[in-house]
């Protein structure tokens, strides 16, 4: 998913405390609707990492954006 600067109504804050290695100057939001994938450069050049709280929340507001068929 995009972290984003912009602050968005369904955005999910990423808090000081959300980053276990890295971080970010300015505020940092998950938009849990924007999924992309990731480049070789992303890898190289990591942001940081950040908590399984944070990206658990983010992959639930996900699945509110994605159909989930019966088998699941």
């Amino acid at each position: 998913m995009a972290l984003t600067t912009q602050q968005h109504p369904a955005g999910i804050a990423v808090l000081e405390d959300d980053w276990i290695r890295g971080g970010s100057d300015k505020d940092a939001f998950i938009s849990p609707w924007y999924v992309t994938n990731m480049k070789h450069r992303d890898i190289d050049n990591l942001q940081g990492v950040l908590s399984d709280t944070v990206i658990t929340e983010a992959i639930r507001e996900l699945r509110s954006y994605t159909p989930i068929s019966e088998e699941d």
